[in-house]
């Protein structure tokens, strides 16, 4: 409230102390001119509305400070966090170089690679997730890039978890990051993956091995997009594509009680089968070719010509290891080249069956006579079939089989081998 004071006498003193005191004026008794006071009166009220004014005006700017201090205190958060974020992708990124399958596109021209191409073409563009299902080595992280690059999400990063390589008690860390001093070990924020894949597509790769306590937690992200890094109150929201890998039978798995059936059912929205390279062997040659071509380049050596007897040779194999083993073979072949005659080291004879390979593969089981002369039936069979029953000269049945062809002719009356495979 304005004070002016109105005193009978006018000592320099007294007017400076009241002044000093807060009074807006100082009068002399009497006052006889009206005007005088009504004067006094009505500087002392402007006065007291332009403090108030400033007043005002100052708490709003202290205001607008505070506000404008926390938003930029936020932004700094969000940047921090961002940074962070963008280091661990980096470094995410720089491994997967690392680790990329040096295939820069499916090669195979065969009824079921066509097919397979078709549901990737009808899947990409829908963002639907998607379940791979596929023996080692058939390529399913291919189809799972393939997949992306050709979605909706393919300006944002493709971010894979391989769940097989991920300790126990780890996993919900990798999946949702965790934040400093949430256990032992954890000396700064981690960003999880599933928050570096978000807007784009994370890739489950080998999805049967996630621990039972955590599918819940990743149940829970598919449904509502929501989670909490590991020692955080704070719910986080994220938008992703899920594609799963497997090389399980997941449904096997659900009914023995090791895979969440609801789980299942989410990733399970759009199902492919990645063939075996067995079921399309014509796409061989190709293949083999293609990977020998890459070897020679890298080893700087000219590539050596695929000649029929080898082209025989491996599709008379049954290649259990599918497209890796064939790669793997195909730059074993390009080093053993460069010092004369291309040669393969197959591992089981060649022409067996899937079901021969496997049991080739454990070394500690014993086979009874009746499974060993199956075996050299079937075994023998397939090549005959892959050199067209031409039993010698090049490609022939005896070179594929490391026989001479006077043994051949004996073990194929000796078995009562016939052109129309009896």
């Amino acid at each position: 409230m304005p004070v002016i004071v109105v005193s009978g006498t006018g000592d320099v003193g007294d007017v400076i102390a009241a002044l000093r005191a807060g009074a807006t004026d100082y009068l002399l008794k009497p006052v006889e001119d009206l005007a005088i006071l009504l004067h006094a009166v009505r500087r002392a009220l402007e006065r007291s509305d332009l403090l108030q004014e400033n007043r005002r005006h100052r708490e709003h700017l202290e205001q607008e400070v505070r506000e404008r201090t926390a938003e930029l205190t936020a932004a700094n958060r969000e940047l921090q966090e961002l940074r962070r974020r963008l280091e661990q992708e980096n470094e995410y990124l720089r491994e997967e170089v690392g680790a990329v399958s040096p295939v820069s596109g499916m090669i195979g021209d065969s009824a079921v690679m066509r097919r397979l191409l078709r549901e990737i073409d009808l899947v990409a563009p829908t963002g639907a997730n998607v379940l791979i299902s596929g023996e080692s080595g058939t390529g399913k992280e291919l189809v799972a890039r393939a997949i992306h690059e050709r979605g909706p999400r393919r300006e944002r990063p493709l971010i894979k978890v391989n769940c097989a390589s991920i300790p126990r008690e780890l996993f919900e860390s990798e999946f949702f990051g965790h934040i400093r001093g949430s256990f032992t070990g954890a000396v700064r924020d981690r960003v999880g993956r599933f928050q570096l894949a978000d807007r784009g597509t994370l890739f489950l790769d080998e999805v049967g091995e996630i621990p039972l306590e955590l599918q819940g937690k990743l149940l829970r992200v598919l449904q509502e997009g929501e989670f909490e890094r590991v020692g955080e109150d704070h719910t986080r929201r994220v938008e992703v594509r899920i594609i799963a890998a497997t090389n399980r039978d997941l449904m096997h798995e659900v009914e023995q009680g090791r895979f969440r059936r609801d789980l299942y059912f989410r990733l399970n929205v759009y199902p492919v089968a990645v063939p075996a390279l067995r079921d399309h062997l014509e796409d061989l040659p190709a293949l083999a070719e293609h990977f020998l071509g890459q070897s020679c380049r890298r080893l700087g050596a000219e590539p050596h010509p695929l000649r029929r007897k080898h082209i025989a040779q491996l599709q008379a194999y049954a290649w259990p290891g599918n497209v890796r083993e064939l790669q793997n073979t195909m730059e074993r072949a390009a080093i053993v080249s460069q010092c004369g005659e291309m040669s393969f080291d197959l591992g089981v004879p060649a022409g067996a069956t899937a079901a021969a390979a496997r049991e080739s593969a454990a070394a500690d089981e014993v086979l009874t006579e009746a499974q060993l002369r199956g075996f050299e039936r079937e075994n023998t069979l397939r090549a005959l079939s892959a050199a067209d029953w031409r039993i010698t000269g090049e490609g022939g049945a005896a070179e594929l089989l490391d026989l001479p062809p006077s043994t051949l002719a004996s073990r194929i009356k000796a078995l009562g081998l016939k052109r129309d495979g009896s």
